[in-house]
């Protein structure tokens, strides 16, 4: 695949999944370092293979982009020559509070964290009422036991 092909597959898909700002950020990470690897001696299509999927790419730098720093030149750490064969490096050491995800889904939203309540408090009401219907049975069943082992417990 050659260079412009890598670009604009990249382009395409990135293209309203994440500020513009970002987007030609990035294609012009790309093409620098396709351009800078060249001057090195591969070819294009050398270059575009050892990086990988565009898609792919695209598709970890959308799942990244809503964190603090994605979109202000922190994908990349180091010159080129020190990730040659490796396509770019993220670097997110800096980043507070977590990041869990399902599919698209992400936990740490205002909907997720309000899902994870709602099953927090599904599962309380359904071990309370395990509970309450298990407390008659059990409660006599407990008596019993420490009875036996009050008056029994002590022969050998």
């Amino acid at each position: 695949m050659t260079r412009q092909e890598f670009l604009r597959e990249l382009q395409i898909a990135l293209q309203g999944e994440i500020d513009q700002a970002a987007v030609n950020e990035n294609i012009r990470f790309y093409d620098n370092y396709i351009m800078e690897e060249s001057r090195k001696g591969k070819s294009e299509e050398e270059v575009t293979a050892q990086l990988g999927s565009p898609r792919l790419i695209a598709k970890t730098l959308i799942d990244t982009s809503d964190k603090p720093g994605a979109s202000q030149g922190q994908y990349y750490s180091g010159d080129y020559s020190s990730d040659a064969g490796r396509g770019f490096q993220a670097d997110y050491s800096g980043q507070n509070g977590w990041d869990v995800r399902f599919g698209r889904f992400k936990f740490n939203s205002w909907y997720g964290k309000l899902l994870l309540i709602l099953i927090a408090v599904l599962l309380i009401v359904i071990v309370a009422n395990v509970v309450a219907f298990l407390l008659p049975i059990l409660a006599p069943m407990i008596l019993l036991l420490l009875l036996y082992s009050l008056i029994f417990g002590n022969r050998r």
